[in-house]
């Protein structure tokens, strides 16, 4: 559906048997409502707060809901920073657009050789990190990069990454869920086209409740069964 559309039908269920009654919004007000439910369409797709109590991947409908923001990106760290990085640490910057990440790998080498070995990178705590940095059989090596996220001032949107002695990560691949275009004008929605529909019966919900309609838990309750 285009904006136009989603407006159009929005209209209509918001006039659905209240014609007389039903308030009217201005564009700028119904694109609000529709970016809302955009953002919490893809919140409960993405951490199981729905209705099937599934996250993101772990059934073909959930893949399908989210699969228009999914996107990749190849990121070369930073140089060390001596007074910013954990030990064997550099720092990549996310993308603009970045969300959730989804899977991450990195090209790694040692400082003396050119050649790299891709490996899978894992996503640790601060307090995990500590317990396993001087562990033997747990620290980062050749097979192992671990991820630890740090906001500091003048690093927003930043992960640092953690190699073994005598290592460094060439480059860090990144498959995540990108932020959605805002719903304006001259823009449409984002996700897939199956979405569209139950993201603008949660928008009229919303809008419901927003102006307290006898009808919002009616809509709320077909909006549960369509999902």
């Amino acid at each position: 559906m285009t904006r136009i559309e989603m407006h159009a039908e929005f209209k209509l269920l918001m006039d659905k048997g209240d014609s007389f009654d039903a308030p009217s919004f201005l564009e700028e007000e119904i694109d609000s409502f529709l970016n809302i439910s955009q953002e919490k369409f893809i919140s409960k797709r993405a951490f199981g707060n729905n209705t099937r109590r599934t996250n993101f991947e772990e059934d073909q409908k959930r893949r399908d809901d989210l699969r228009t923001l999914i996107s990749n990106a190849v990121i070369v760290p930073s140089a060390v920073d001596q007074a910013h990085n954990k030990p064997n640490g550099q720092f990549v910057a996310l993308p603009e657009d970045y969300r959730h990440a989804i899977n991450e790998e990195a090209n790694v080498q040692t400082v003396e050789q050119s050649g790299s070995t891709r490996v899978g990178v894992k996503p640790i705590t601060h307090d995990r990190y500590n317990k396993i940095i001087d562990d033997p059989f747990n620290k980062p090596n050749k097979h192992t990069v671990y991820r630890l996220d740090f906001g500091g001032k003048g690093f927003d949107n930043n992960f640092e990454l953690i190699c073994g002695d005598n290592q460094i990560v060439s480059e860090y691949h990144l498959r995540y869920i990108k932020n959605p275009l805002l719903i304006e004008p001259d823009v449409d929605c984002s996700l897939a086209e199956h979405t569209h529909k139950e993201i603008v019966r949660m928008a009229v919900v919303d809008a419901l409740e927003n102006v307290e309609q006898p009808r919002y838990q009616s809509s709320k309750i077909e909006l549960n069964e369509i999902e």
